[in-house]
């Protein structure tokens, strides 16, 4: 009787925990997007473990890690906590108990950081790795990772980053070809896959898959919700003339300041004034009617390092920041676009702090970033109102040209009518180049 008693408590107990739990997470303010919401939070990122421009996507069933990190920006180091936070596909938060996607309660600290050394700007970078000994995930689907400080048990969220973990129980076979349709031959390329379900329950495809495709981890252009063309035996295929393309546009802009001595490709100008260097980019160019030019661009990613003063081993904590001036000539301001700065550096978001303001006087699109020495991939994306929503165009300002390399990712979600979450399925990375 005593140990029934106890098993019953235990229940009970893991319930109450549960609802609190749940409380708390939808009590949080925040967006399910890639999101910093304090000045003093820089460089915050999400990528595999030992490398750095992977994707944030992990496989449930490896002991593969993610690595997560920020810096502090010239101020007394604070102490973070984390939490991590279940969605569905359209990363809504999941309606479903914590206790169904992580074994943890408490509050969780990141622990893991240090000060930076040999810098004239003084930060102290953090970092986490996922999953750890105080957390383990134990479902598949889209996370959000919320970082946030404790003040009088008011919870401050500092920034959020996405993430995905999927289990393998579908294949995918894929391929990249320019679009066939007349009206996209000359700028477009089409992702066409089947899903090989083998020994994996279906019922209903049409109602039960969803499938997201997304060009470079871009979210403002992925291709969602996307129905099966044809349902043969074990294979859904996907092939669509005009539903799945993606407008080629351009290679990235690059720039490198890992050497704040040396004027390396794309720097005008290296200026050190107490207490910061200031960096002035050479003045950018519309590229929309240029021929297409091949360069070695890593999609919109950019790797942090340094070699000032030889420091090369830990750039994490070596590396400088400095105030960098980007500039896009254009003799007119443009009357029904709105220019952003672009990349992986800003989340892939089109946000206020990347928003690029015309001055007269310059004839140019300006803005200035604080960043961290490394290596940038950037481009500028108009954006204009268009029936109720902000339209972005990657390739009004950069041109657009099928040779273009450019990476797909393909996510496939599953929810039965039995589930209560998106499963993710399957994960296939196709590139438009490398077959």
């Amino acid at each position: 009787m005593p140990c029934k008693i106890m098993k019953n408590f235990i229940i009970i107990l893991s319930i109450l925990l549960s609802f609190e739990c749940f409380s708390q997470i939808t009590n949080y303010n925040f967006s399910t997007e890639n999101r910093i919401y304090n000045e003093n939070i820089k460089t915050v990122r999400i990528h595999p473990e030992n490398w750095e421009i992977g994707q944030p996507v992990l496989n449930l069933y490896s002991d593969n890690r993610l690595l997560f990190s920020f810096d502090q920006i010239e101020s007394q180091p604070e102490v973070y906590y984390y939490d991590i936070i279940h969605c569905d596909r359209n990363w809504n938060i999941s309606n479903i108990s914590p206790v169904d996607y992580k074994d943890v309660f408490h509050e969780l600290e990141i622990t893991n950081w240090e000060d930076s050394y040999s810098t004239m700007v003084q930060y102290t970078h953090y970092k986490l790795y996922l999953p750890n000994e105080d957390i383990n995930l134990k479902i598949s689907g889209n996370y959000v990772l919320v970082a946030y400080t404790l003040n009088e048990n008011v919870k401050n969220i500092v920034c959020t980053q996405r993430f995905m973990v999927y289990e393998p129980l579908v294949d995918i076979i894929g391929d990249v070809s320019i679009a066939n349709v007349s009206d996209y031959k000359s700028y477009f390329q089409k992702v066409d896959f089947k899903i090989n379900k083998k020994n994996y329950r279906i019922d209903d495809p049409f109602r039960e898959v969803k499938v997201v495709v997304m060009q470079n981890f871009q979210w403002d252009n992925a291709v969602t919700d996307i129905q099966p063309t044809f349902i043969d035996n074990n294979f859904l295929t996907y092939q669509y003339d005009d539903k799945i393309i993606f407008n080629a546009a351009n290679e990235y802009r690059y720039f490198n300041f890992n050497n704040l001595e040396v004027f390396s490709e794309n720097i005008e100008n290296i200026e050190f004034k107490k207490p910061y260097y200031y960096i002035d980019l050479v003045k950018d160019k519309n590229r929309m009617f240029d021929p297409y030019s091949s360069a070695e661009d890593i999609n919109g990613k950019y790797i942090i390092k340094t070699n000032r003063f030889g420091n090369r081993s830990k750039p994490e904590v070596e590396a400088e920041y400095a105030i960098v001036k980007f500039r896009l000539e254009m003799p007119n301001p443009l009357s029904a676009w709105t220019v952003y700065l672009y990349g992986n550096f800003a989340g892939n978001q089109l946000t206020e702090n990347h928003k690029m303001k015309y001055n007269p006087e310059s004839r140019c699109y300006e803005t200035l970033m604080f960043l961290k020495q490394g290596y940038y991939n950037y481009r500028y994306v108009a954006v204009k109102w268009k029936d109720g929503k902000n339209i972005s165009d990657h390739s009004f300002l950069e041109g657009s040209h099928k040779q273009t390399e450019n990476d797909y990712y393909i996510f496939v979600y599953h929810k039965a009518v039995s589930d209560n979450y998106d499963k993710l399925i399957g994960y296939k990375v196709l590139n438009s180049v490398k077959k």
